[in-house]
């Protein structure tokens, strides 16, 4: 849910979630296949551009790889970088910021507004009601997803095996791989999500999450009408301490709050970094969002960004 973009914002780095389908993902374990979208990541637009390029293209061993012409991020970060964006459309998302985030967060996501405003873009608010249901929808599609995909590491045909010593039957070795190969996160996603698709409980609530994802890409598709791009912070807070949230998984799923709905729609993210805040001096990520492959002006504005935001300070 933003597996690129947090790492990237909170340590002071570019990450791009492409558009779903247009990196391959042939050769990586599916978690959730619907979700899933590999990315680069870099110090800078431009070298995450450069990576992107080079990544991105269709694959015919991969079944969700998309036939379609991949825009020049090359070209679109180099464009940016000159300051060109006077007269983009920019939509301030509603539901991604006010109460819950940190201070800092807050203040350096509204200096970033004043930035690139200052560049020539025009800046106006967007509402996006459905957003306030992504956490519990993205939470219950992905489980789902991910009870189906393991189920295939049962220990019979590759990967780990344990107890296969001629004493145990096989549901005994299944299980006893299982549990020492599976941590106590995915655990926890496998019992939810084979929960959410038993019998009696799969309308209730795979069903009418699936109706969430649909009304959420149907907000974007609507936004995007009036804008170009998106942009929001793309974490609520800082990074936190290690170890803080591990026995708080509610805590730690919270915190991808800004970056589910563009899983769940298919679209493509950048986060860029914006500065450190104020709070506790650690780095804060700026994030754009745009239309399924228009990955292109996301390095555009994140170029132009970067340029006029000028160098980051240092954390000491």
């Amino acid at each position: 849910g933003g597996s690129i973009r947090q790492p990237a914002a909170l340590t002071a780095t570019v990450g791009v979630k492409p558009t779903y389908g247009t990196l391959s993902r042939y050769g990586l374990i599916a978690c959730a296949s619907s979700l899933d979208q590999g990315g680069p990541c870099a110090r800078t637009v431009l070298d995450t551009a450069l990576l992107h390029e080079v990544i991105a293209g269709h694959d015919p061993k991969d079944s969700t790889s998309v036939e379609a012409k991949i825009p020049d991020v090359v070209a679109a970060a180099r464009a940016g970088a000159s300051g060109d964006v006077k007269g983009v459309r920019i939509g301030v998302v509603k539901q991604l910021r006010g109460d819950g985030y940190q201070d800092g967060v807050l203040a350096s996501f509204n200096a970033a507004v004043e930035v690139l405003t200052q560049l020539g873009a025009e800046v106006s608010e967007v509402d996006c009601p459905h957003f306030d249901y992504a956490l519990p929808a993205y939470y219950l599609i992905l489980p789902s997803e991910v009870s189906s995909n393991l189920a295939r590491f049962d220990g019979m045909r590759y990967a780990l095996r344990v107890a296969d010593d001629g004493t145990h039957s096989a549901e005994d070795v299944m299980a006893l791989t299982r549990a020492a190969g599976f941590g106590p996160e995915v655990k926890r996603r496998i019992m939810i999500g084979t929960y959410a698709l038993s019998a009696g409980y799969y309308d209730a609530y795979y069903n009418q999450a699936q109706k969430v994802r649909t009304l959420i890409a149907r907000d974007l598709d609507e936004a995007y009408k009036g804008v170009d791009v998106l942009i929001s912070p793309a974490t609520p807070t800082t990074a936190f301490p290690l170890g803080e949230k591990v026995d708080d998984p509610l805590a730690m799923y919270l915190f991808d709050l800004c970056t589910l709905p563009l899983n769940l729609a298919g679209h493509c993210g950048m986060s860029v970094p914006s500065g450190l805040s104020p709070d506790d001096n650690l780095p804060v990520g700026l994030q754009i969002m745009a239309p399924a492959l228009a990955d292109d002006r996301l390095y555009r504005v994140g170029a132009a960004y970067e340029v006029a935001r000028g160098p980051l300070p240092t954390a000491v």
